[in-house]
């Protein structure tokens, strides 16, 4: 195994090679187990997933936030911390961040030219026999939505994912490669940082987003739709735990050219659109579509007075989209369950503003808030809101969350289980024709 590369890039980090905790088999306790740095003197790293770009905002997220981390290794999407003697970070650790997607603890890598090779080495890792799970994924190469880039395990991921499933310590333990974890399941990361170039540690699926390869969810970005927004939708209500029933009522501002509307109609919602610009004549048709081309401003009230899930994804500033959002829910005639926004990262010193709009919208008087930035989004984040936590699903009560993806299983599979009514798939029943494969998906 190579540990110390010359490093490669325009960047040039100070690169500090951690070894491996000193307690290698899997943790019996619950969340509170001690941290490996408290069992070893060795120094202990941690591993941060982030869109690619977002790197410094999301080093000034962490090191804002008195966790004793110093910057190790960085590239685009990929962050290394060491962490100080002096903090106290469980092994079941978890990170106040929205912009991290997933993160880990960081056991070392490999460099080299074989494939196969650098399989052997990494499978011989004691942390991996002890996993249940093992997830391998390429680092994002582009900002989502460029040149055709959308998250997830891709072909190269998928092929690694191959040759692990063939080596005799998958054979013998038979760990899932590549699919949604269960919760609290003990996952062995694979991050392919290059392609010759991977970077390996481990978490536990103690939320849902840490259930997904990489933190994203493993759905099909290969359909036809609309627009963008789509997928970030689609994210957002797997992630939040939010369950729209076919019949309710959304109202989604920023509709335009209707990718969210799409997919709502889908699951059977009776959807408002609110956008001055034009909606997609599919959307246009669909019977349980409503369009109010104005302004949010300029809606009547008593147009929304049976709302239940309101939706605004809007490029404006965050201030706008949190003003908006409060003359509609304030209103004495509306009186919806939740929120979904999109908030736009205009300028990295907004980071630091999350914790207030957090609180803003806890005034509102929604009993949970939460922000993510989505593998979806882009220069944004995700803030949702509901005013009852039951009406959210428990992650730790299903068995599935998503399709899986492509997978190396060494055992044979099993009892087929029933399908989450939550789980989102398109379907012919939802009326909506195919756009042609020439159009580009925007990002609304």
């Amino acid at each position: 195994m190579t540990t110390n590369p010359t490093n490669s890039g325009s960047e040039s980090p100070t690169e500090l090679q951690p070894n491996p905790p000193a307690d290698l088999e899997a943790p019996k306790s619950a969340v509170g187990s001690p941290s490996p740095a408290s069992k070893s003197n060795d120094p202990t790293f941690i591993y941060v997933i982030c869109q690619n770009g977002a790197e410094a905002a999301t080093k000034l997220e962490l090191m804002s936030a008195s966790l004793n981390l110093n910057l190790a290794f960085s590239r685009p999407g990929f962050i290394t911390f060491k962490v100080d003697s002096r903090n106290q970070l469980t092994e079941r650790f978890s990170l106040p961040s929205t912009l991290a997607r997933t993160y880990g603890w960081s056991l070392g890598k490999s460099v080299g030219d074989e494939a196969t090779e650098l399989v052997e080495q990494i499978a011989q890792h004691p942390k991996l026999a002890a996993a249940k799970h093992i997830h391998i994924w390429q680092r994002d190469p582009v900002l989502p939505g460029r040149n055709g880039f959308e998250p997830g395990v891709s072909e190269l991921a998928a092929a690694i994912g191959e040759l692990f499933g063939s080596t005799k310590v998958v054979k013998k333990n038979g760990q899932w490669i590549n699919r949604v974890a269960k919760p609290g399941d003990l996952v062995f990361d694979i991050v392919m940082v290059e392609p010759n170039e991977w970077w390996y540690g481990y978490h536990f699926a103690d939320t849902i987003a840490q259930r997904w390869p990489g933190g994203v969810p493993m759905m099909d970005t290969t359909i036809e739709t609309c627009s963008r927004a789509y997928f970030k939708l689609k994210e957002a209500l797997l992630w939040s735990g939010i369950t729209i029933k076919p019949g309710d009522i959304c109202a989604e501002v920023g509709s335009a050219p209707g990718g969210a509307s799409q997919l709502l109609l889908e699951m059977g919602a009776q959807v408002i659109g609110i956008d001055p610009a034009e909606m997609e004549p599919e959307i246009l048709e669909h019977e349980n579509f409503t369009f109010i081309r104005r302004r949010s401003s300029e809606v009547k009230k008593r147009d929304l007075r049976d709302v239940k899930w309101l939706i605004v994804d809007v490029n404006a500033a965050p201030k706008f989209t949190l003003d908006a959002v409060t003359e509609l829910v304030q209103h004495p005639s509306i009186d919806v369950k939740g929120i979904i926004l999109t908030i736009k990262l205009l300028e990295r010193k907004l980071i630091g503003e999350i914790p207030k709009l957090m609180a803003q919208v806890k005034a509102l008087g929604f009993q949970v808030v939460k922000s993510r930035q989505l593998a979806f989004n882009r220069n944004e984040f995700c803030l949702v809101g509901v005013k009852d936590k039951f009406v959210l699903r428990s992650g730790k009560k299903t068995k599935k969350i998503g399709k899986p993806g492509p997978e190396s299983k060494p055992k044979s599979e099993p009892e087929s289980e029933a399908k989450p009514e939550w789980i989102v798939e398109s379907t012919p029943e939802s009326g909506l024709e195919p756009k042609p494969e020439s159009e580009t998906k925007s990002d609304s």
